[in-house]
This record gives structure tokens, sequence and C-alpha cells, in this order.
């Protein structure tokens, strides 16, 4: 039924003509901070609430967004650069739906390219976009200064901060960055790994007030993924807890999420995902700009 009910809301909003679409980054200031996991989880969600989900896994060591659901890349975006595969070969089918395309180690090279690499990018990628609602950017590590530029080029920034001092010290340390280099000025916060509401609640209060306050950003708190065994079971798997465990405490955190996110506003127009993937390759060398000084 529920399959049923999200292909009857995915045809009457391509029936209205809705074409635009939302691209959130989700980053983390450091490693095992359930970054993927959430990006899965939360595509698999919005998938079941009728959107069309692409995520972009930059992951370029096999622990991204592919292999949360099992999936193995065949190619990546320096197979299609190089002319040994066509750009929808990399598009990878997980669950609900769920479209992975891995990037790979491709990536390092899009701030590198000829202006006729990147027009043969661009229109590449706009042929993708046919009934992507929402895409997700699975970012590998905020510390490599190659992940940045997909960071640049989102319409929105997803923080995902586990407990415990030394990730509120990092994740802060990733907005400052990315607000003082490049001028980033509001920020979505999930909370994961949460023993409880209040808990969730307090470190969300003090992030935001520390952040506003010295920094001068937004940070909007978007809720909390609780400890749940069978969270980590799903994970284990190679699956999602959405499909997994419908009942689980995690999986009805994971739709109230998506719920909310589906009446953010609209973004302005990036110009389809060309257009974006033209902003990546702009932030890539803004990036390289402000690391050589």
């Amino acid at each position: 039924m529920d399959k049923f009910v999200s292909d009857q809301a995915a045809g009457l909003r391509r029936l209205l003509g809705q074409t635009g679409f939302q691209v959130i980054t989700v980053m983390s200031g450091q490693k095992n901070a359930g970054k993927t996991a959430a990006t899965a989880n939360l595509a698999v969600a919005l998938a079941r609430s009728g959107r069309d989900v692409l995520i972009v896994d930059q992951d370029r060591h096999g622990r991204g967004a592919a292999a949360a659901f099992g999936l193995t890349p065949r190619y990546d975006v320096a197979d299609a650069l190089a002319g040994r595969c066509d750009l929808d070969a990399l598009i990878l089918t997980g669950p609900d739906n769920v479209q992975v395309l891995p990037l790979g180690g491709g990536f390092k090279q899009l701030g590198s390219l000829s202006e006729r690499d990147q027009d043969w990018l661009a229109q590449n990628f706009n042929r993708l976009q046919c009934g992507v609602d929402v895409v997700l950017v699975d970012m590998e590590e905020a510390t490599d200064p190659d992940a940045l530029p997909l960071g640049l080029a989102a319409s929105e920034i997803m923080v995902v901060l586990p407990p415990g001092n030394s990730a509120i010290t990092e994740a802060y340390t990733l907005v400052k960055r990315l607000a003082q280099n490049f001028g980033k000025c509001q920020f979505r916060l999930l909370l994961n790994r949460m023993s409880s509401a209040a808990q969730a609640e307090a470190v969300a209060r003090n992030f935001s007030r520390t952040a506003e306050q010295y920094l001068g950003v937004s940070v909007d708190y978007l809720g909390y993924i609780p400890l749940d065994e069978r969270l980590d079971r799903a994970n284990r798997l190679r699956t999602s807890v959405v499909d997994a465990f419908p009942v689980a405490q995690s999986t009805s955190h994971f739709r109230t999420l998506a719920d909310g996110l589906l009446r953010w506003p609209q973004p302005a127009s990036l110009g389809g995902l060309g257009g974006f993937m033209q902003r990546v390759i702009q932030g890539g060398r803004l990036a390289e700009a402000c690391r050589r000084g």
C-alpha cells in the first residue's frame, strides 16, 4: 500500500509540472558520526513519501551510501570523463527506487576540467534530472579540502552531530570554516545517537546559541535520531532501518525528519543537475584558491 500511494503522489507531482528539486549536502565534523546511515535512511523515508531521490555518493573508499545499501559501483565519474562509460551507467538503484550516483576518485578532477569537458558533464547531468525531487549529497570527510565543493554548491547543509565534546568541537570547527572562508550563513542540525529528547535539545540549544553569537550564523535544529539497536542491525545488514524494521523507534524519527524536510522553502533554481555540477566545479576552484592563500 505504501508503494502504491508513493507512486500516485509522484505521478501527481509530474502531472502538475513540479520540476524543482532540493540539494542537501550531509556533513559531519568527524568520522563515524553516522552521516552515511542518516543519508541513506532519510532517502528511503523520502522515497516512501512519494519523492524521487538521488544520493550523490562522494566516498572514495567503499564506505558511502552505495555500500550502506549493499551496492557495488562498477564505474565512477573518472570512467565517464575518460569515455569508458556513459554517465547513466554510474547510476545504481537502491531500496524503494532510491538512485545512487557514486562519484569516486573522479571527483578530484572536476576543478581542473576544460570548458568543453565542463559543458559535456553539465549536459549529461541534466539528462539525469528527470524525476528527481531531492538530491542528498553524502559528502566525504569534511576535513578533506577536495570534499568542500559539494558543500558549497548545495542549497542546504545538514550537519550530523553525535554526542561527545570532541564531536561538538569538530562540528563547530566545520561550521566556522564554511562561514568564515566561504560565506555560508545557514545550517541545519541533526543530532544522532541521542539517549533522549532532552539531551538532544540541550546539545542543539547550546550549539545553535554559540554558533549564532560567535559566528553570526543560523543553525536550525531538525530533531534527533535515537540510540536504536535495530538501526545498528540494519546497518550491519546493509539495508535501511525504514525498510527492515518499520516500527523501530529510529524509523519513526526518520519519517518525521522527512516530513519536515518536505515543508522546507523551495530554493532558487540551480539550473538543473547540470547547473548544480557547474556550481560544484566553481566551488572546487574557490576552495583551491583559498587553499593557496
